[in-house]
């Protein structure tokens, strides 16, 4: 049974990690997208830049007016399309997957159908689409359908971690779990977008400047090396 002073502790804790990190580079909105807009987008970002990724998604758009003319094209031509984004051949292959299976289901390519799904049964449908995981279902009910959920990226999984409010060998899977478990709903998707800041510019996955930390005094540093 969970202790309810040590949970209280712990979503204090949350909301004052929450409030360091805002204080530095406040978190804004995300502009919300068509849900199978955000899934391909969030397909296409995997193992690589965000340049590369919309230099990938703008050449896809420019090139096909619109789902049902990528789910018709060939494979080899979406591939070359979509190549700055890396990875070109798996990912042109999960994408036409998908849409095949959306407009098979669905009449025409579309997840519109999420709308009256709950969380869980919204990230069950999609992550059994074809090379469809926790985090890439996550990002569409954040940031298309405006749910209350944390993706879970490297930066998160590294720093939740870090913080100690995951295990240190939780998968992204259960970290996902944990977080959407322990941080209050109002709080998840800007802690999402601090932590992923945070990542990328201090607590990095090689040598984290610890010592210009805002976190510090909040942080065990569990895995972190310290330097040789």
């Amino acid at each position: 049974m969970t202790d309810p002073a040590g949970r209280q502790n712990e979503v204090e804790r949350i909301g004052e990690i929450a409030r360091r990190l805002a204080a530095g580079q406040p978190a804004s909105r995300k502009l919300r997208r068509d849900p199978l807009d955000e899934l391909i987008l969030t397909i296409l970002s995997q193992s690589t830049s965000d340049a590369n990724c919309y230099r990938a998604w703008e050449a896809l758009r420019r090139r096909y007016p619109d789902w049902e003319a990528v789910v018709a094209a060939p494979e080899a031509e979406l591939e070359k399309t979509i190549r700055p984004a890396g990875l070109a051949k798996q990912k042109s292959a999960t994408i036409l997957s998908v849409l095949a299976r959306l407009r098979d289901e669905r009449g025409r390519p579309t997840l519109d159908h999420l709308d009256a799904l709950e969380d869980a049964e919204a990230i069950e449908y999609l992550t059994g689409l074809k090379g469809v995981g926790v985090k890439t279902a996550a990002c569409v009910l954040c940031f298309a359908l405006g749910r209350d959920v944390i993706p879970v990226d490297t930066h998160v999984r590294r720093i939740a971690i870090r913080l100690g409010l995951v295990p240190e060998n939780a998968s992204a899977t259960r970290t996902h779990e944990i977080l959407n478990d322990i941080v209050p709903p109002e709080l998840r998707y800007e802690l999402h977008v601090l932590l992923i800041g945070h990542g990328r510019t201090v607590c990095r996955a090689r040598k984290p400047t610890c010592d210009v930390c805002v976190l510090s005094g909040l942080c065990p540093r569990v895995d972190v090396l310290e330097p040789a």
